[in-house]
């Protein structure tokens, strides 16, 4: 008697359970079909490079490069790699990225340069020359790149980054705020520059890229991140939606 008393109320817990899937089923199904407008939603994404995330992150480049470990995102570089311009690329939220603040902690790299990289493409320009700033602890410069070849200083436009140095090799933070074309720029809570880009709308590329090693004789480098934060990202209703039917299919 007792074990079909367990197996009703499992099987009525079940019940219902479908019943509530199939209830918000029909709710996002129905907001869709009648076109009634889904608020954006401002997201906060955070990464402490705990353990490997490889639906969040995609490898453009040498796979070597990268490595996820004791809490933090490594970056190793051996001259023999021939590394030039390889990407780490954030794909959690898919872009484009109109208004959002990224903020690093414990940035830093010995013997090697590589940096938060924002880009985009233009209309003008070829499927894998996109352009990009690239926010290293010490510059910002702009290029243009696939993650698999050399670089090169935009051709088609006028870039807009200021043409600064500053000798700050390792940050405790980097804060960069975009809106609209506009950048500014925040280091160990100081601020340090901005400036605007109006052919920069919106962003279609959040990432990390490595130069590899730019200093005579060395023959391997190394660099480090300790969490990544991506925060006031404002989701479309399609990506909300979207992520919505993710997740109640994965209940």
């Amino acid at each position: 008697m007792f074990v079909k008393v367990s197996v009703l109320i499992v099987e009525y817990g079940l019940c219902m359970k479908n019943k509530f899937r199939s209830l918000v089923s029909i709710l996002i199904l129905t907001l869709i079909s009648i076109g009634i407008t889904i608020p954006t939603f401002s997201e906060t994404w955070r990464d402490d490079f705990d353990t490997p995330n490889p639906d969040a992150w995609n490898i453009v480049g040498n796979d070597d490069v990268w490595t996820v470990k004791d809490g933090f995102l490594r970056i190793h570089v051996n001259r023999d790699w021939e590394i030039n311009y390889d990407l780490f690329q954030f794909i959690a939220i898919p872009g484009p990225y109109r208004d959002f603040t990224v903020k690093i902690e414990d940035f830093g790299g010995d013997k090697l340069r590589f940096g938060l990289c924002v880009g985009r493409q233009f209309p003008d320009t070829p499927d894998e020359e996109l352009f990009y700033y690239v926010f290293f602890p010490n510059e910002i410069r702009a290029r243009r790149f696939d993650g698999k070849g050399i670089s090169y200083p935009f051709h088609y436009r006028l870039s807009r980054e200021p043409r600064m140095r500053w000798d700050t090799d390792v940050l405790n933070t980097l804060e960069l705020h975009f809106n609209s074309g506009n950048f500014l720029l925040f280091t160990d809570g100081e601020f340090r520059t901005k400036f605007r880009d109006k052919n920069f709308s919106r962003i279609e590329i959040i990432g990390f890229v490595v130069e590899g090693i730019n200093i005579a004789n060395q023959w391997e480098a190394d660099g480090w991140i300790d969490s990544f934060t991506l925060s006031g990202l404002h989701v479309s209703p399609e990506v909300k939606t979207t992520s919505l039917w993710s997740q109640l299919k994965s209940r």
